[in-house]
Order: structure tokens, then sequence, then C-alpha cells
């Protein structure tokens, strides 16, 4: 190698230092970036070339370095099991939520629950019946209305509490809508700009890392999956459709009902905008958010708002007819047919909602049955054992409340158990792709040495060219 051919080797040195310091503070000053995967510069030994010149004579030594690429140090397995539990997370997050919502609504055990509200009503009516010869006085029959109009309430606030959850689930889901059509139409751009960088021979890391992101944000919202492409593009998939086809996307749009009162008829779900039928969810919060928006099913397996809505519906329904059936056929204190103690407002598609105390006095209250007299107090008796009746309010109202706490503990295991594997995951994809600043500093030490090193070469050689040149035929003069 000739003295000139030496400056090349040693100035490709220079760079290649150069672009590694750089480097190097690209990823200390991203070291807290949300998304970026640290970077390596991936260099080469420049071989020697086996023809002479006047400048490369003799022995054949290499050439240099010479810089490959801006390597990227993700991995794309680790991304993809990020991804997987963004999915499953996601889903279990929004269920788990709906479930304690309903959980904490029904205020039970405590003073302020359902269970109370109907063994006050009862007991009520077990009053009435040790004193029915006060049934015009504003003694029992006065408490048993004051207990009948709470407990109307009661199932009214508990209708609405369940209504007003579904409304904000599908508030919810329609945000998420919004914002998986946002990121993929972001995602189907920065595969344009990544597909024409690459093919221009720049380096896309930085926009591989804001897709990767927005990738596992959709992950996270639909459960989507990907699929990586030959020219650096990715399709993002929902249910075996493309949700992002290279550099172009589609839309969604959240349909069905809009109210509680509609779901069993049309229930919420996906469309794909501006045609192609229902989309299918493998997970995700979206898919979470139409669960809970699901209508009661036989068994109490529906949407956790529709089974709350149908349970207190049931349960007027249930007072109405067991509580009328036995007032109907009783007698007032002054003898006259009891006729309903509840009514159900026909105009009202809710009969939780519908639900009202017919008689406005106690003298409109019977207590006795036919033929026994005004004291007779036996009707209210046979009333106040509906309590204990296996197909009465109460039964179904403890019944529901330990299939309530059963699915609040379930769901909140598995949200426990998804949310761990969501942390492994990323545990294990930072530990690849993370910055870490005291790797990042030794690797300073080493490149800036690298960087002396090959200055001091180009000293060396400077002072050997000028020997060479100033010096030369001038011995011994």
């Amino acid at each position: 190698m000739s003295t000139f051919g030496g400056l090349q080797t040693a100035y490709s040195g220079l760079v290649a230092a150069r672009a590694a310091i750089d480097l190097t503070g690209q990823n200390i000053a991203n070291a807290t970036t949300d998304g970026y995967t640290r970077q390596r510069v991936s260099q080469s030994a420049v071989g020697s070339v086996s023809s002479s010149s006047i400048f490369r004579t003799g022995v054949n030594i290499g050439q240099g370095v010479q810089i490959d690429r801006i390597a990227r140090l993700g991995d794309s397995i680790l991304d993809s099991r990020v991804r997987a539990a963004a999915s499953s997370s996601g889903y279990w997050k929004v269920a788990s939520s709906a479930v304690s919502t309903i959980e904490t609504s029904l205020n039970e055990p405590g003073s302020d629950g359902l269970s109370v509200t109907l063994s006050d009503f009862w007991s009520a009516w077990q009053n009435l019946s040790n004193n029915a010869g006060s049934a015009n006085s504003a003694g029992p029959g006065a408490t048993l209305l004051a207990q009948a109009g709470q407990l109307v309430s009661r199932i009214a606030d508990g209708y609405a509490q369940a209504s007003a959850g579904w409304s904000d689930a599908r508030t919810a889901a329609q945000t998420a809508v919004q914002a998986v059509n946002t990121a993929a139409g972001q995602v189907a751009q920065l595969n344009d700009q990544i597909r024409r960088t690459v093919a221009s021979g720049g380096s896309a890391n930085e926009l591989l890392d804001q897709r990767s992101l927005l990738l596992t944000n959709l992950a996270g919202l639909t459960g989507a999956t990907v699929r990586e492409n030959p020219d650096n593009t990715v399709d993002v998939v929902l249910g075996g459709n493309a949700l992002v086809a290279g550099t172009t996307s589609r839309a969604l749009t959240l349909g069905g009902a809009a109210r509680l009162e509609d779901a069993a008829a049309n229930p919420a779900h996906l469309e794909w905008a501006g045609g192609g039928g229902t989309v299918d969810l493998d997970g995700g919060e979206l898919a979470g958010r139409l669960a809970t928006m699901g209508p009661a099913e036989t068994g109490g397996t529906g949407g956790p708002f529709a089974e709350a809505a149908a349970l207190y519906n049931t349960l007027a329904t249930t007072l109405y007819t067991k509580v009328n059936a036995i007032h109907s056929s009783a007698v007032t204190y002054s003898g006259a047919t009891g006729g309903r103690f509840f009514a159900l407002n026909a105009a009202i598609p809710s009969a939780a909602l519908g639900l009202s105390v017919v008689p406005t006095d106690v003298s409109q209250i019977a207590a006795a049955a036919s033929g026994k007299g005004g004291a007779d107090g036996s009707k209210a008796d046979e009333i106040a054992d509906l309590a204990s009746a296996l197909d009465g309010p109460d039964s179904r109202w403890a019944t529901y409340v330990v299939q309530v706490g059963v699915a609040a503990r379930t769901s909140m295991q598995q949200a426990v158990l998804s949310d761990q594997s969501a942390v492994a995951a990323t545990t294990a994809q930072s530990s690849q792709s993370a910055v870490d600043l005291d790797e990042e500093t030794m690797n300073l030490l080493t490149f800036q040495h690298a960087y002396q090193g090959a200055a001091r070469v180009l000293t060396a050689m400077d002072e050997m060219l000028d020997t060479l040149i100033n010096r030369t035929g001038v011995v011994g003069r």
C-alpha cells in the first residue's frame, strides 16, 4: 500500500468513528422517547485490491472500513408478543372495569343495597299485618307506602345506572373507533414514507419506530395482527380482512343500537365504512367494549350492563305480578276491593322505570281477606311471605349479586394476568431495544478513542509525506 492509500484508510476510520459518535448521541438524546429503538452503525472492512498501481504496490492490505447501514436493534418476534399481550390486556381491562362498575353500583352487602330495601318493604307489610286495625292511620300503612316508594325509586336508579354505563361504553367505543381510523391512516402514510426512504438508500429507523408504536396501539384497541411485506410495508389485519394494506387504509364505523333499550334487537357492532360487512375482532379494547354492550342472554351470559338492566326489569315485573295478585284479591279496611298495588306504565319501554305505587293514601291499602273484616291482616302477611319465595324478588336479587361477584373476581383475575403478560412482554422488548445509558457511555468512549486513533494515523501519514516530498534528495546537504 502506498502512503497516499494509507491516507484514505485513515480517513475511512475517521468517518466511521464520527458516524458512530453521532449515532450514540442520537441514542442518548432519545433515551426517554416513547417507542424509540436503539441503533448501531453496522460497518465492515474494505478488502484490498489485487491490481497494482503507482499508489498500491507490494503486499495487499485492506483499504479501511465502510459503513453498511444504520441498524435498528429491534426484534420482530418480541414486537409481535407485545402486540398480542396488548390485545389481551386491552380486552380484559375494559371487561373488568365494566363488571366492577356494576358490582359497585349494587352496594352489596351494605345498608344502601337493594336487599335491605326489599327487606324493609316486606317488614312493612308484616308490621301492617300485625296492626291491621291501624291501616287507615298514619302508622304502619304510611310506613308501607314510604317503603314502597323507596323500593320503586331504588329499582329505577339501578336501571338508570346500568343504562348510563351502557351509554358511556358506547361513547368510549365511538372514541376508540375514531382513534383506530386515525392510527390506520398514519400507518398507511408511514408505509409509503418508509418504502420510499429505503428504496432511495436512506435510513427509515425513526419512521419504523413511529409505525411500531402505532401498531401496538392498534393491537391494544382491536387485537389486530401485522403482516410484513417485502417492500418494508406492513398490512394490518382484522378478522382476516385488511385494515391497512400497504399504503392504503380502510375506516371503521360503529353500528347498532344507540341506547340500551334497543340493544337486544340491534346489538352494537363494527362495520367497514362504505360497505363491506361486519368487522370481527379477535381482542383489544374495542372487542371488550362491544362485549360489555352486548344484549342480555339466557343464563346471564350477556353484556353486564344489559344483564343488570334486565334484572331490574325482572324485579319490577315480579313485584308487579306477585304483589298485585295478592293485593287485588284483598280488601281495604273499609271493605273495598284492593285492586293493584303496583302499576307499570306501558308507554315506558323499561319495566324498572315504569313501575309505580298505585295507593296514594293508607285507606287504599288492602290487607284483609274478603269476608274477614277490615281488621284482618292475613293478606298483608301473605305478601310479606313473598320475601322467602324461591321465585320471588329477593331470591332473584341474591342470585344475581352472587353472579356479579363471581364475574367481577374472574374478570379481575384475567385482567391482572393479562396485565402481567403485557408487562413481561414489554420488559423483554425493552431489554432488547431500549437505550442503556451506561452502555452508550462506554460506546461513546470507545468511538472517541477510535476517532483519536484514526486521527493519529493521519498525522503519522502527514509526517511521512512531508519527509517524502520536502526532504527527499537533500540528505547530506
